[in-house]
C-alpha cells in the first residue's frame, strides 16, 4: 500500500467509525430503504468518492514516476560528467 493508499484507507476508517457511532445498528439499510432519494444520493456520493480516490491513486502514480524520470535524468548527468572527467584525465596522461 503506497502511502497515498494510507491516507486515503485512514480517510475512510475515520468516516466509517464516526458513522458507526452516529447511526443505530441496522441503521443504514433502514434509512436507505426508508428514504430512495437518500439512497440515490448515497450511491452517486459513493460512485464519486470511488471516482476521485482512482483519479487520486492515477495522479499519485504519475508523480511517481516523474520523481523516478527526474532521479534518472540526474543520474545519467552525473555519470556523463565523471565518464568526461575521466576521459580528459586519460587524454592527459596519454599526452605526457
Amino acid at each position: 500500500m503506497n502511502p497515498v493508499e494510507r491516507v486515503l484507507h485512514q480517510e475512510l476508517t475515520g468516516l466509517l467509525d464516526r458513522l458507526a457511532a452516529s447511526v443505530p445498528e441496522g441503521g443504514f439499510e433502514s434509512i436507505r430503504a426508508a428514504n430512495p432519494t437518500l439512497k440515490a444520493r448515497l450511491d452517486d456520493a459513493d460512485a464519486k468518492l470511488a471516482a476521485v480516490r482512482e483519479s487520486l491513486l492515477d495522479g499519485y502514480g504519475r508523480w511517481r514516476r516523474a520523481l523516478e524520470d527526474l532521479e534518472n535524468l540526474w543520474a545519467l548527468g552525473a555519470w556523463r560528467s565523471t565518464a568526461a572527467e575521466e576521459s580528459t584525465e586519460q587524454s592527459a596522461a596519454l599526452a605526457a
